[in-house]
């Protein structure tokens, strides 16, 4: 399973719902069985948790859980270096940085 793929096609579903459906698609973390290096877990547990605070949604009790959090390890994507790492250090919204993970203030936004 490509994770940005199933990612990007849960936000599509997510971003053309009612309120009430996005309510409902993020009662489950639709990645809690997956095993991977990759921290799926605690990207999508940010993910949910970015959304419920931006569409006013009460944000899941399963974000969290122990596995909803990075390890000790900081995260950044696109396996970012350098100033990149600065600049997601400084733009990762806040429910990201919670989790030690750092992402483009885009990380969310489909085009």
């Amino acid at each position: 399973m490509n994770f940005y793929l199933e990612l990007g096609n849960f936000l599509d579903e997510f971003y053309k719902s009612s309120n009430e459906k996005r309510e409902n698609m993020i009662k489950k973390n639709i990645f809690e069985n997956q095993n991977s290096d990759m921290p799926m877990i605690p990207l999508f547990a940010a993910t949910v948790h970015k959304l419920a605070n931006d569409y006013n949604l009460e944000a899941p009790n399963w974000i969290w859980n122990k596995e909803c959090y990075s390890k000790d390890t900081p995260f950044y994507d696109c396996n970012a270096k350098g100033n990149l790492r600065l600049l997601f250090n400084y733009k990762s919204p806040i429910e990201f940085k919670h989790r030690n993970l750092f992402v483009d203030e885009n990380f969310l936004k489909r085009v």
